[in-house]
């Protein structure tokens, strides 16, 4: 039998895929994810790229679909049952849902349009959507279900934990439980090695979300010469990860609140709450019928494959929101704490620390921490991007400079003050050799993963096109040497090593190492639309070219004000390649084109620290 058509997903149970292979002469196959696809190229399986059967109106249904679920999923009678302590629990997660619904909806608009153009007879479904499958064809009978062996998770699944130990790296992928485990115990190590107690916080003080002691190591000093006392929540990533970290940390005389022995005290309390809401979350999976007007589908199996899976990612997202949100109620009744300071707006860990902050009205604020996404493309999807959500929770912002202010107001913010940034004076007080080492750093990112258009197998294999185009180019130049710093997030950085041992598998990877010192050994940094390590290097004086994948990025200041030099083509790359390498009067050009928006978008270029710390004092 040739009529044979097989939908493939990255969960997808491959072993038994292969078994079902050979038993068919000429299947069509349907990858429906990058991983797949990747999968079936390496193994010369020929295949559908999916993407190719979604139309524009598709993806703009996938959109809406997303963002209205995520406002709709609870029902309005219900809503207040899902409050603790007035923190209205399916709000925490919103951020990882939304990717999370994308890649569903998107999956599941990928086989509705599937079943409605082939005619073959035969299905075999090896994705976790199966009963979506079965509910649009006429007969149960032509269709094989083989479950996938892991449903779809969320990003924050994986821990990716980077530490080092007699400075030799380590990079590690645990799961979330495996992660805190871990954390339980070094917490308890590093408690003893900084010898600095909790209880002894002075009056003036001030609870730092997520900070990474490296990266604010000069604010972290600044606010210890005010006498502000400093306390370290770090939910997410260690704040001891090597040696350097325990010093700045113990330097700075700030203290690690590691939430356990909170967390020991209120066991009883913790899982009776998370035992109400996971009855009450039971109630709302189990109505399918209100599951099924809100997806406007009039198929049962939509609901029905994405069900389980959903319900088992809330239960745990929403039973560690409960957990915390308790300590950090006992923590806040216990201590006074005077200003909260996160820089991810709309975190899970972030907003619960603004949320229970507000019952003790202890003002927070959110500190830039990145080049936002300014091109209108993004501003609708705010509250999912943390860039100037629409649904605020600080009480004011801190911004690098007049361009950032200026967008914050167009979203409707008011109570923004600029204190430049932080993280960056440290590369402003580098002292820059400007030697040519012949290296050029290429600083990759991937598809944006913020709209249905940008998480596509195409989104992906655009930048895979692009990745090996300028690695080629540059091949050919001789006596220059390029290294590799993959974008952070764990799926991205996958992604190109994956392609570089393919391609090069000696290439250079510098993660590693200290941003500073990589761009500072570079001649040239290349990029791609408009990554904020552009600003990361034009502060070292190191020309930017910016390779724009996307219409939208030529929208953002950076490029409307030649804040780095931007191509759109392999062509125009490699002109301007040469340009920079061999003409210093064009590269001077760029570099003093660069400086001027450098001074626009960045204000008190190498005093931030200083500058943000005197404002929170003057607050505190």
């Amino acid at each position: 039998m040739n009529d044979i058509i097989i939908l493939l997903q990255k969960e997808s149970n491959y072993s038994k895929f292969s078994d079902e292979l050979i038993k068919y002469q000429s299947p069509k196959i349907f990858a429906l994810d990058y991983e797949s696809h990747v999968y079936l190229e390496e193994n010369n399986i020929q295949h559908v790229i999916t993407d190719d059967i979604l139309s524009e109106d598709d993806f703009a249904q996938i959109d809406t679909q997303t963002t209205d679920f995520i406002q709709n999923w609870i029902p309005q009678k219900l809503e207040k049952k899902f409050l603790l302590n007035n923190i209205f629990l399916p709000d925490l997660i919103e951020h990882e849902l939304f990717s999370y619904l994308l890649t569903i909806f998107t999956s599941m608009t990928i086989i509705k349009n599937i079943i409605t153009n082939e005619k073959q007879v035969r299905i075999i479904d090896f994705t976790q959507f199966s009963e979506y499958t079965e509910s649009l064809v006429t007969s149960k009978e032509i269709i094989q279900k083989i479950p996938p062996n892991t449903k779809k998770a969320l990003y924050h699944d994986k821990i990716h934990v980077n530490f080092s130990l007699m400075k030799i790296p380590f990079n590690l992928k645990i799961s979330r439980k495996t992660f805190q485990s871990i954390k339980k115990i070094t917490a308890k190590i590093t408690d003893k090695i900084l010898d600095a107690d909790i209880n002894q916080i002075a009056k003036k003080n001030i609870f730092l979300v997520n900070f990474d002691p490296i990266q604010y190591e000069l604010f972290l000093n600044e606010l210890r010469d005010k006498e502000i006392d400093i306390v370290l929540y770090n939910p997410r990533k260690p704040a001891v990860t090597n040696l350097k970290s325990l010093n700045i940390i113990k330097n700075s005389g700030a203290k690690i609140f590691d939430m356990y022995d909170i967390e020991r005290l209120l066991h009883s309390e913790i899982s009776n709450h998370q035992r109400e809401f996971e009855s009450i979350l039971e109630v709302v999976f189990n109505d399918k019928n209100y599951f099924e007007s809100i997806l406007n589908s009039s198929k049962p199996g939509m609901w029905e494959s994405m069900r389980d899976s959903l319900k088992s990612i809330c239960v745990e997202r929403l039973n560690d929101s409960i957990k915390r949100i308790l300590v950090l109620t006992k923590f806040f009744d216990d201590f006074d704490i005077k200003l909260i300071l996160q820089w991810a707006e709309v975190g899970q860990e972030e907003k619960e620390g603004m949320k229970v902050g507000k019952n003790f009205k202890i003002p927070s604020y959110m500190l830039q921490h990145g080049r936002f996404l300014t091109s209108k493309k993004w501003t609708k999807f705010s509250n999912f991007t943390g860039h100037f959500p629409h649904k605020k929770i600080s009480d004011g912002q801190f911004v690098w400079g007049t361009l950032t202010e200026e967008f914050g107001k167009t979203q409707g913010y008011k109570n923004i003050t600029i204190t430049g940034s932080p993280k960056h004076d440290r590369f402003f007080r580098h002292k820059n050799e400007n030697k040519r080492s012949d290296k050029i750093l290429i600083a990759t990112t991937g598809s944006m993963n913020l709209s249905a258009d940008t998480s596509t197998i195409n989104s992906q294999l655009k930048h895979d096109k692009v990745i090996m185009q300028i690695y080629n180019t540059l091949k050919k130049i001789p006596g220059k040497e390029f290294i590799i710093r993959t974008h952070p997030s764990p799926i991205l950085t996958e992604h190109v090593k994956q392609l570089f041992n393919q391609i090069d598998s000696k290439v250079s990877f510098v993660n590693d190492k200290d941003l500073i010192d990589v761009i500072d050994d570079a001649e040239l940094v290349v990029s791609f639309n408009n990554s904020t390590v552009c600003l990361d290097a034009i502060t070292l004086n190191k020309p930017v070219i910016s390779f724009q994948t996307d219409d939208w990025s030529f929208d953002e200041d950076i490029v409307e004000q030649d804040g780095v030099l931007s191509v759109k083509d392999i062509t125009e790359f490699e002109i301007n390649v040469k340009k920079i390498l061999f003409d210093n009067t064009f590269r001077e050009n760029i570099l003093q084109k660069s400086k001027l928006f450098l001074d626009k978008y960045l204000k008190n270029q190498g005093t931030s620290s200083k500058n943000l710390a005197n404002t929170i004092s003057e607050l505190i």
